[in-house]
């Protein structure tokens, strides 16, 4: 029988709860930042499933005199988000939309682009999940994947989900793991309400080299998943298969841009969440995304975004957190 979520809550001790160790003012179970399973892949098939983390934020709200808390994501995979409790606006910065926020919002973050969410009422509490989604080794196709949206569940749907979501919590807070299958096989149930929700749309195609859609479907993903240690177009070339003049060109066809740009544009994205974070330097966030010295990449930001590094960083800072007024 399916138990709520304060049932299932109430058979896991308040000590459960801890200091998030990446987010200041939050709250997370105990265990969840280090868990990792024996089985955290699957390879089924046709594609292969990777849990990278799974991870919980609680604040208190109001009651913690934090109502108007900031959290900012960004990732080389997709992060779920499901929120449970609180109420805000959850922005993708990258292409700057925004949407409510609300219980049982259900939905992903795509791999590098920036996200943001501004916690504005009540009590605040979230489950994310970081996975990759990959061709398995027997598959003799191309997996495209794409983020189809969010959705709100609501009623039996929103009961069933959270249900999911807290047993598996139970599980590894309470150190109840069999070789990882307990809390992997409700990891397996969540995923495919993604796909059963049309959230998550896994497009299967064979790869030849007429079909240039796959192409750039191919090349887009192994840049984002590269674009650190990217130094030449002959890799990308390899990776599909294809002569990378051809390959530019089809690629300008479907999206306007070049290879290069489309690179540089990757690359500024996780730079400009990395000068947000404010805790790097601007030569350690030039040499992690693939810049040879702070220089280069400064000469980069500075085509892209029309400033400098440093003063992005500055105008950010103003931004979200404004001097004290008297």
């Amino acid at each position: 029988m399916l138990q709520t979520r304060h049932e299932i809550l109430s058979e896991i001790r308040a000590s459960s709860f801890v200091p998030h160790p990446r987010h200041a003012g939050f709250e997370t179970f105990d265990g969840l930042s280090t868990w990792m399973p024996e089985g955290a892949v699957v390879d089924l098939p046709r594609v292969k499933i990777e849990i990278k983390r799974l991870d919980y934020l609680r604040n208190l709200g109001m009651a913690a005199g934090r109502p108007d808390t900031m959290l900012r994501f960004q990732q080389d995979c997709y992060r779920l988000w499901y929120q449970v409790d609180g109420q805000g606006i959850l922005q993708n910065a990258t292409r700057n939309t925004f949407g409510n926020a609300k219980p049982g919002l259900l939905g992903i973050m795509d791999r590098g682009e920036r996200y943001t969410y501004l916690h504005q009422k009540g009590p605040f509490e979230c489950f994310l999940m970081e996975f990759s989604l990959l061709p398995s080794q027997q598959a003799k196709c191309y997996w495209n994947s794409e983020v189809e949206g969010k959705i709100v569940l609501e009623g039996d749907e929103k009961f069933y989900f959270e249900n999911l979501v807290f047993d598996c919590i139970r599980v590894i807070a309470g150190r109840n793991e069999m070789l990882g299958l307990a809390s992997m096989s409700r990891i397996i149930e969540i995923l495919v309400v993604l796909f059963k929700k049309g959230i998550l749309v896994i497009g299967e195609s064979q790869f030849p080299k007429n079909k240039p859609k796959s192409l750039v479907a191919k090349a887009k993903t192994f840049m984002k998943l590269n674009y650190a240690s990217l130094r030449h177009q002959a890799a990308l070339a390899r990776e599909c298969g294809v002569d990378i003049n051809y390959l530019n060109v089809i690629f300008f066809k479907e999206t306007g841009m070049t290879l290069y740009k489309y690179l540089m544009g990757v690359r500024m994205e996780h730079a400009k969440y990395l000068l947000e974070e404010n805790r790097l330097s601007v030569s350690e966030i030039a040499s992690g995304i693939g810049y040879p010295n702070a220089n280069s990449f400064t000469r980069a930001f500075r085509k892209y975004a029309l400033q400098a590094p440093t003063a992005y960083r500055i105008k950010q800072e103003k931004t979200h957190h404004p001097a004290p007024t008297t």
